[in-house]
């Protein structure tokens, strides 16, 4: 009973590769996933690798979550359905803070995973993510290591992560609250506020402090479709008055206030 209930918390693990470039390396990741009872792989532009020999090798006994894979164009697409996004990456900066060790990650995830769908991010083997992916996560997860070489190889860091996933799912007591927004509802806000400061004239470039910065504030709350949909609603009546109200209709609401 305890096992079916852990596999059922694991259900809603979700691990997403984005831009992997080593076949290999994918094999290797899923035969990481097949140990820790982990099915679901979202791979963002990946090299061609369901028929590549080397990653059949690195996956041996792990071809089912191959064969079920989804490959997506964008990271964003890949996390439109998902409720809370976990990034694994050993880079800190302005837009990557308040970073979490896996085993504190896993405890989170253990409590939202009975009902939303997780996803555990991992960036291309060189590179990582660039900022504007990095904004789509909710949560940072960093891996410590010893400081002469602090780096994994992709299907190492997915391991230590997916390791610590496992050993907790099941195991926390789920948490009682509304089921957050998946991420393809918050694009949408995104835009209508950036309609918004359009509307209003202000000048900010669309990738600019502002732009970055309201979408590290949404990320970093707890916004269910309710809460999204009444922010929602509010952008889309102020940007109505901008195009409909005159300076006429404003007069008569000052007469109106001093009758």
């Amino acid at each position: 009973m305890e096992d079916e209930n852990k596999q059922k918390f694991l259900n809603n693990i979700h691990v997403v590769l984005v831009e992997p470039k080593n076949p290999g390396n994918i094999g290797a990741s899923v035969r990481a996933m097949k140990n820790m009872g982990i099915n679901h792989l979202r791979l963002v532009n990946p090299v061609d690798y369901r028929d590549d020999d080397e990653q059949k090798k690195m996956g041996y006994r792990a071809q089912d979550i191959v064969e079920k894979s989804k490959v997506y164009p964008s990271l964003r697409e890949a996390l439109g359905d998902i409720h809370v996004s976990f990034l694994a990456t050993r880079k800190a900066g302005k837009w990557k803070r308040d970073f979490l060790y896996p085993e504190d990650a896993a405890a989170l995830m253990a409590q939202h995973a009975h009902k939303e769908k997780i996803a555990v991010i991992f960036g291309r083997e060189d590179s990582g993510v660039t900022i504007d992916e990095s904004q789509l996560a909710n949560y940072f997860i960093h891996i410590p290591m010893a400081v002469g070489y602090p780096s994994l190889n992709l299907s190492q860091a997915v391991l230590v992560v997916l390791y610590e996933v496992f050993k907790l799912m099941g195991t926390k007591p789920p948490l009682h609250f509304p089921k957050n927004a998946p991420q393809k509802e918050f694009k949408r806000l995104y835009d209508n506020i950036w309609s918004l400061n359009k509307a209003l004239l202000i000048r900010e470039p669309e990738k600019g402090l502002f732009h970055r910065s309201l979408k590290r504030a949404l990320n970093r709350a707890h916004w269910t479709n309710a809460d999204l949909a009444v922010f929602d609603r509010f952008c889309k009546q102020v940007r109505w008055f901008i195009a409909n109200k005159t300076k006429d209709d404003f007069k008569d609401e000052y007469a109106e206030e001093e009758l």
